[in-house]
């Protein structure tokens, strides 16, 4: 899928894949002081609104792995888990996998209008597969830049 949104995703996808590959999965479960996640959490988090934005959203089948929407859902966090989380490695087998799926599923697909139209919870309309990406570029980032805060607050320690 030779696509700018496309591309974008899978660069901004494989560079918090990549991040992550040397992180201990103890230390991906560290919460730093002040905060209320850890490593683990928003690679899980980043997988789930995934599913929902790039297949759910779409109509086309998503791939929910057991517990991920009570682990990785907006507004849980590690505080409150009460089953084991995946591994740090299923995780990013996960995050690979889904990508392939993004670019298999959606390539013919990104200017094909969704039904119904999607709102988000802070007003953004949304009405076809490539607005849904480009939406996910944002979040994807915006998640890695979280991520590159913890490990650095963990190190630090």
């Amino acid at each position: 899928m030779s696509h700018f949104v496309a591309d974008q995703l899978k660069f901004v996808r494989r560079q918090a894949v990549d991040y992550v590959r040397n992180i201990t999965d103890s230390a991906s479960e560290i919460i730093p002081t002040g905060l209320k996640n850890n490593i683990k959490w928003n690679l899980g988090h980043m997988y789930v609104i995934h599913e929902k934005f790039a297949f759910q959203l779409t109509g086309e089948e998503t791939k929910y792995p057991a517990n991920f929407s009570k682990l990785f859902d907006p507004g849980t966090n590690p505080s409150d888990w009460d089953t084991e989380p995946p591994t740090l490695s299923q995780l990013i087998d996960l995050l690979t996998e889904q990508m392939e799926r993004v670019e298999s599923v959606l390539s013919s697909k990104l200017k094909e209008e969704i039904n119904p139209h999607y709102k988000s919870s802070t007003g953004l309309s949304f009405t076809n597969a490539e607005q849904l990406l480009s939406f996910l570029i944002y979040h994807e980032a915006m998640h890695f830049a979280t991520i590159k805060n913890i490990k650095s607050i963990i190190e630090s320690d």
